[in-house]
């Protein structure tokens, strides 16, 4: 499956080698991530600001065991036909209109499949999305060290003064 042309503007970039995923599943998870996450996270996305396929990729480096779920889940919703997913052609051939008539159906669905699909890529999408540093200026979120002074300032908040 991984032989059929990936849309250009999803796939990955020269130079970037995929150990989990594939260019066919790094493709449809930055364009349903695209779509998922809104139009502010759209935005960096699209302007390669944050990249999360090539973070999911680094994450499923670490965490292997969840590599073929996701890939799975991804080939499903880039090839499954009507009437399991509601769309003709490949997800990442979509416009942004039906991919996101292709996930309101995922989410809305009677089916435990479909939405247990929707949950996951939206849940892998926020996780890589807001892990990545650029994502804080979205939230307001400072990181893990605090904001400007980082490491540094808690380290001298630390120190006992005599």
């Amino acid at each position: 499956m991984g032989c059929l042309p990936v849309k250009n503007e999803f796939g990955p970039p020269p130079g970037v080698e995929l150990t989990q995923l594939t260019p066919r599943t790094y493709a449809v998870f930055q364009a349903a991530a695209g779509r998922l996450l809104g139009p502010g996270p759209s935005e960096l996305i699209q302007r390669g600001v944050v990249n999360p396929a090539q973070i999911a990729d680094t994450w499923l480096a670490r965490l292997p065991e969840l590599a073929p779920p996701l890939r799975g889940g991804l080939l499903v919703l880039e090839f499954a036909p009507f009437p399991f997913v509601r769309k003709l052609r490949p997800f990442s051939a979509l416009g942004p209109s039906a991919q996101d008539t292709v996930l309101a159906d995922l989410m809305c669905s009677s089916a435990d499949w479909k939405r247990t699909l929707f949950k996951g890529i939206k849940s892998f999408a926020c996780l890589t999305f807001y892990s990545a540093v650029p994502s804080r200026a979205l939230t307001g979120y400072p990181g893990p060290f605090g904001g400007r002074g980082g490491a540094s300032a808690i380290a001298e908040a630390m120190e006992e003064v005599e």
